[in-house]
């Protein structure tokens, strides 16, 4: 059915849940609305919306260009689905998002979900680099019914990104350009002190060996006061422009778009990120049976980086410990390197780049043939060539080049990596009508193969201190050349079989037969399948005539599987001893600790069976539209690597570790509180709960310790193992803590330890909410994003209020200065000995927050203001604010999802912060054009 739509600037087009509806304008005062039988991708399929199974959650490219920064897709989605949790990994340009469907996937691995674009499996990071203007849709997979489809890559959730097409029709030009800044955003809740507040604290140190300075020498220093996070950040610029062009005929259809954003970051003296995009669609008619198509794509970008580490390499964690009287530069103009927290980041930054260059090259080729009436052969090719080459170039003379090699010398480090991933998918699709009785069936074959290859070269002695080229390198025995190939394959069947009776009664069946080279000789294959119903109530004849205009019962049960937790080559005995390269956190052969791995030819499939029910609704001609979703997950066989006893030599291995479960509830609702011709106001919101709870371990364990976090059958999985902190003895400021037994004790001992059950890095419920409001030709709409539950632990923080450091010569929060002092003291800190702030759960903080994630306000001149001999259709002009205010009680930044770069959180995003590139407030100034 084809139906125009008269798209209003607010977007006509919004997407909630399982569906799409469009306003059509009328010219009497109320607008009547007319549901289309909008198509919708669920996976290998496209389905209309009543004809829809599955658990999925659907976001319009409007909503993502709405909510996206300019250089990374993924944040977009935060709050504007149920059930799908997404956290910024970091604030850096272009950094992916951390994105869990459905909660935490097992123990032991990566509860990344699978991408999927325009048929493409895509890695997270290749995915956030896709220009979000080019975006149609993006479709969250997250039953059974949904993600078995994809077999050994659905466990986890999938992401089914479709991109803009041609159309037929006249060629429709737009452009769209944005300007604007970040910064970053401010502590929550404390500041750190000046050059006074941090001399006067450090005066009243003498109990810890502190020497008291005099009023003249705290003189001389304060004359030195400077801010270090003014001096080594700064407002970031961004720009980014766009120009796409869609059209065809009957017989051909084009779509094509080249972009360009930049966004230089908020580090002085680093160019963070330029990003070049192109996209080109093309599709053409045959003849009456033979369609084909072709979409090509690039992406090139190029990044400056940092180093993202724990300690003062990283200006994020420099402006923290340096002290505020310490000064970039000697007298003389030189660097000062007597910094007593450490080196001189600013000299760094200039002297040791770090630069990256990506070229992704995404293919796709396509024939459908028609072989009879409903019968129809299709054969898809996707390809994708991605390149990699990272420069790390340690200027000779420099500090850290003299620390190192003693001498001047310089080094020069290439890191380079190409990967080619294509994935060849050949299906049959048979469609038939008996009556009221409809039948669709898919059956395909699909084969997967990634290859990779890594080259890394390294060399010292650079003859010049001012050019980075391999031929300026001075031969040498410490120079090194290594490299790496990898590949894994995948090898499906599968068949999806669809029926209806008269669109009422739906019946939806999946069986998919997966091989995968990761696991083990003995247990290379799997089986996953799903089953689905559901009962569109509304188009009974008893439910005709009243308030409610959509209803429909659904309910799925089904299997998936998960290899993405595996690196290649562990299922294989005979690769230990570091045959593949020394470096287990990228190949085979030790683990990131330095202790060797052996394989496991008996390692099999990690399986996740779903139980899901759900119903949607529409009431009130469509003006209330929402969802209910309850499901239940049980993982069996997750996968982790773990340490075999002395006995067995020592050695990791991957194993089939236990099993867990998870329940959970999703609510979405949206209410159109006014709609009128020239007024309109929608309000719309959603909230999930999760509770994750491990049911076994393998070996009859109970209990398993892994650090910082901890592991026991019948809890949830990464609870904070830690000692428990019983506050401060007001009597006389020493801390007090329980002992195992739960006595109260002023002795500290790591031994007390125990697994907090009431504290996991995993929120218990999360969500978003928004309103739009559109008055003629004024748009406006606000976005926010929440998080409830979940525990975070808050290594900067301790850091900040540890009067040791401060004896160091590190500076301090402003806070630190309340510590206990007499008799009678409360709410203060404790009066610590020498080993200064102990670790326990006194830092480990609820990072529950409220963000304003998106505000936009802004105006579309239409044709009829524009005149009609104006080339231009339509213009909308706009400002947007991101990350504009945060509500929480948590000391710094509650959206954490790595540590950092060098020190992350395995598998547990959100459990601990370190000095990573915080998260940034944005606010951009934009002009959309249409002709």
């Amino acid at each position: 059915m084809n139906v125009k739509l008269h798209v209003l600037s607010a977007g006509a087009l919004f997407f909630l849940g399982q569906a799409a509806f469009a306003q059509k304008s009328k010219n009497d005062s109320v607008l009547k609305e007319n549901k289309i039988d909008e198509v919708i991708v669920t996976g290998y399929q496209k389905k209309k919306a009543d004809e829809i199974t599955q658990a999925q959650a659907v976001v319009g490219g409007d909503e993502i260009r709405r909510n996206s920064p300019t250089t990374s897709i993924g944040n977009s989605l935060q709050g504007r689905a149920s059930g799908v949790f997404v956290q910024s990994t970091t604030g850096q340009p272009g950094a992916a998002a951390t994105i869990q469907v459905r909660g935490v996937a097992g123990v032991g691995g990566s509860s990344e979900p699978t991408y999927v674009v325009n048929g493409m499996y895509m890695t997270a990071r290749q995915f956030s680099a896709i220009n979000p203007a080019d975006v149609e849709s993006i479709s969250i997979l997250k039953d059974a019914a949904a993600t078995a489809q994809y077999g050994a890559r659905g466990a986890n959730g999938v992401v089914v990104v479709t991109t803009k097409a041609g159309k037929a029709g006249k060629t429709h030009y737009s452009f769209e350009t944005k300007f604007g800044f970040s910064e970053r955003l401010k502590d929550n809740n404390y500041t750190m002190m000046n050059s006074r507040e941090l001399m006067n604290f450090q005066n009243q140190l003498g109990y810890l060996g502190f020497k008291p300075r005099s009023q003249q020498e705290m003189d001389r220093l304060a004359a030195y006061d400077h801010n270090w996070q003014k001096d080594l950040l700064k407002p970031s610029s961004i720009q980014s422009y766009l120009f796409s062009a869609q059209g065809g005929s009957r017989e051909s259809t084009f779509y094509y778009s080249l972009g360009y954003d930049s966004d230089n970051g908020i580090i002085r003296d680093i160019d963070g990120l330029k990003r070049y995009t192109g996209n080109f669609g093309f599709t053409n008619k045959l003849s009456e049976k033979l369609n084909v198509g072709i979409n090509l794509g690039f992406q090139y970008q190029v990044t400056q980086n940092f180093r993202d580490r724990n300690n003062t390499q990283n200006p994020f964690g420099a402006m923290y410990k340096y002290a505020p009287y310490e000064p970039i530069y000697n007298a003389d103009g030189s660097y000062n390197q007597t910094m007593r927290a450490g080196s001189n980041v600013v000299e760094q930054i200039n002297t040791y780049r770090l630069d990256d260059q990506r070229l992704r090259i995404p293919v796709t080729l396509f024939a459908e043939y028609k072989i009879i009436d409903g019968l129809k052969f299709k054969t898809n090719f996707n390809g994708l060539y991605d390149w990699y080459m990272g420069t790390q170039w340690l200027k000779k003379g420099s500090n850290l080049d003299i620390t190192v090699n003693k001498v001047p010398t310089g080094s020069l480090n290439k890191n380079s990596f190409y990967t080619f991933n294509y994935t060849w998918n050949n299906s049959i699709n048979y469609k038939k009508s008996f009556g009221s009785h409809n039948f669709d069936f898919l059956g395909f074959i699909e084969y997967n193969d990634n290859y990779n290859e890594t080259m890394n070269g390294g060399a010292y002695g650079l003859k010049s201190p001012v050019i980075n080229v391999p031929s300026i390198t001075t031969p040498s025995d410490r120079n090194t050349f290594t490299g790496v190939k990898v590949r894994n394959t995948l090898f499906s069947l599968a068949g999806m079989l669809n029926y209806d009776y008269e669109g009422r009664y739906l019946v939806t069946g999946s069986l998919r037969r997966d091989a995968s080279s990761r696991f083990g000789v003995n247990n290379q294959s799997g089986v996953f399948w799903s089953a689905s119903a559901a009962w569109n109530i509304a188009k009974e004849d008893f439910m005709k005539g009243g308030f409610i205009n959509d209803l429909k019962l659904r309910g799925s049960y089904g299997t998936t599987g998960n290899d993405g937790t595996l690196p290649d080559y562990y299922n294989v005995n005979n690769i230990s001893y570091g045959l593949y390269g020394p470096n287990g956190t990228s190949y085979p052969g030790t683990s990131s600790l330095g202790n060797y791995i052996i394989g496991n030819s008996n390692l099999k499939w990690e399986s996740n069976a779903i139980t899901n029910l759900g119903v949607d609704f529409t009431m009130w001609n469509r003006r209330v539209r929402g969802s209910v979703e309850v499901y239940k997950n049980k993982r069996k066989d997750f996968v982790q690597l773990v340490p075999l006893d002395k006995q067995e030599g020592g050695y990791y291995q991957y194993i089939n570790a236990g099993d867990m479960s998870q329940k959970g509830l999703e609510v979405e609702l949206s209410v159109d509180v006014i709609k009128q011709k020239d007024f309109q106001w929608n309000l719309h919101a959603n909230i999930s709960f999760q509770k994750s709870v491990l049911d076994k371990l393998a070996d009859g364990q109970t209990e398993r310790n892994l650090g910082d976090t901890y592991l026991k059958v019948g809890e949830s999985p990464y609870v904070f193992y830690n000692v428990r902190f019983a506050g401060v003895d007001p009597s006389n400021g020493k801390a007090l803590y329980y002992d195992k037994a739960g006595n109260v004790t002023d002795v500290y001992s790591a031994s007390n330890a125990v697994p907090l059950t009431d504290k996991s890095p995993f929120p218990k419920s999360f969500g978003g909410f928004g309103t739009t409001v559109q008055y003629k030709g004024l748009d406006f709409s606000a976005d926010f994003a929440f998080k409830l539950g979940g525990y975070t632990y808050n290594n900067m923080y301790a850091a900040a209020v540890d009067p040791t450091l401060a004896v160091a010569g590190r500076n301090m929060a402003q806070s630190a200065a309340q510590v206990w002092q007499n008799p009678g003291d409360t709410g203060v800190f404790q009066k610590v000995d020498s080993n200064g702030m102990r670790d326990s759960d006194q830092w480990i903080e609820k990072s529950d927050y409220l963000r304003l994630r998106s505000l936009t306000l802004g105006y579309t001149f239409d044709k009829a203001f524009l005149g009609e001999g104006s080339p231009i259709n339509k213009l909308r002009a706009y400002v947007q604010g991101q990350n504009l205010f945060t509500v929480t009680k948590f000391h710094g930044e509650p959206e954490v999802s790595v540590g950092s770069a060098d020190s992350t959180s395995l598998f547990v995003p959100g459990s601990y912060n370190l000095y990573t590139y915080p998260a940034v407030r944005t606010i951009l100034v934009g002009l959309q054009l249409e002709f």
